[in-house]
C-alpha cells in the first residue's frame, strides 16, 4: 500500500484538493457494499474528469491495493493516514476525514446498511460517526493523545474489516 505522504505529494502535484485519507475512506465505504462500477463511482466522486489523467496511476494503485487488503485473509488492511512526522492534530483530522468519507461512500453504495450488519457492526458505525465529530483543532501533542490516536486507528481498521465482511452477502446479491 502506498503511504499517505507519497499519495499526498502526487495529489498536490496534480493540483487537486484531494486528501489521501478521504480518498481511501470513500473507496472503502463503496467497496463494503457495492459490487459493480465501484472504481468509476469512486473516481467520479473524487474529482472532475479533467484531473483524472494526472492521477490515473496513483488512483489505480490505491484502488487495487485497497481491494486486495480488504480481502486479505490475514486482516492486512490498513487505513491510509499520515505518519508520526505529522502533528497529532493533523493525524486526527485525517482520521476524522477518513471516517467521514467512509460513511459517505457506504451511504452512496447502499441504503439501510444497518440492516445488513450485526449489532457489533451497528455499534461500529455509530462509533465511526462519533469520530467524525472530533474537534481536531483542540488535540494537543501529548503521550495520552498519541496513545488515543493509535487506539482509534486500530479501531477504525477492525471496524472497516468487520463491516466489509458482514456486508459480503449483500455485495454478492447486487
Amino acid at each position: 500500500m502506498p503511504d499517505f505522504e507519497t499519495i499526498e505529494e502526487q495529489f498536490n502535484a496534480a493540483k487537486t484538493d484531494l486528501n489521501p485519507a478521504e480518498a481511501q475512506g470513500l473507496l472503502c465505504g463503496l467497496l463494503c457494499h457495492a459490487r459493480e462500477n465501484v472504481r468509476s463511482r469512486w473516481v467520479d466522486e473524487l474529482l472532475p474528469a479533467a484531473s483524472l489523467n494526472r492521477l490515473q496511476a496513483v488512483l489505480d494503485e490505491l484502488y487495487s491495493k485497497t481491494c486486495a487488503a480488504l480481502n486479505d485473509q490475514n486482516l492486512g488492511f490498513e487505513p491510509i493516514l499520515p505518519d508520526e512526522t505529522c502533528s497529532i492534530s493533523g493525524r486526527s483530522q485525517a482520521l476524522s476525514l477518513w471516517c467521514q468519507s467512509f460513511l459517505y461512500g457506504l451511504g452512496l453504495a447502499a441504503k439501510n446498511v444497518e440492516k445488513g450488519v450485526s449489532s457489533l457492526g451497528q455499534e461500529a458505525l455509530r462509533d465511526l460517526t462519533e469520530i467524525t465529530r472530533m474537534d481536531t483543532e483542540l488535540v494537543e501533542e501529548s503521550d495520552e493523545n498519541e496513545a488515543a490516536f493509535i487506539e482509534l486507528s486500530e479501531f477504525l481498521r477492525i471496524a472497516v474489516i468487520t463491516i466489509y465482511e458482514e456486508l459480503a452477502a449483500q455485495r454478492e446479491a447486487h
